[in-house]
């Protein structure tokens, strides 16, 4: 995994990333809050191209008392063709900055891309663990990283 900038981080040894793949390519250069959308990594595991992206979510478009921060959007294409893949169930696990992880989370399909809103509401490295269960019976997994400054 492209660490880039991280190198005093330590995954934590509660983790079980066994048998994970990272996803490389990581950005922190997003600041909470701001509009843009920012790309996660990418990662190919077993012929499955899995493409991670992360949204702030305007608060005033939300309906009151929603937690959410983020939109997260993972999607999923045939490495060799690039055609997505849009059936199967996929999940994800998030890691907050103060070694907390939560239940998981399934993501919906949406257009060509699986994807949930999330909070994310502290400042420091979140841990992102996709898995997904695709046609072929396989589950493919990944792992990444996101910064909130």
């Amino acid at each position: 995994m492209a660490m880039d900038g991280h190198e005093q981080h330590k995954m934590s040894e509660s983790m079980d990333h066994g048998q994970m793949q990272d996803m490389n390519g990581m950005d922190d250069g997003m600041a909470h809050g701001q509009g843009m959308m920012v790309i996660l990594g990418e990662d190919v595991q077993e012929g499955v191209k899995a493409m991670c992206h992360l949204m702030p979510i305007d608060l005033k478009m939300m309906p009151a008392g929603s937690k959410a921060t983020h939109h997260l959007m993972v999607r999923l294409s045939d490495a060799e063709t690039g055609k997505p893949v849009e059936s199967g169930t996929v999940a994800i696990k998030i890691g907050s900055p103060d070694g907390k992880e939560a239940a998981p989370v399934r993501l919906m399909g949406m257009q060509g891309h699986f994807g949930a809103d999330v909070v994310l509401d502290q400042l420091g490295i979140w841990h992102f663990r996709i898995a997904a269960k695709l046609a072929e019976g396989k589950v493919h997994k990944y792992h990444g990283h996101h910064v909130i400054k």
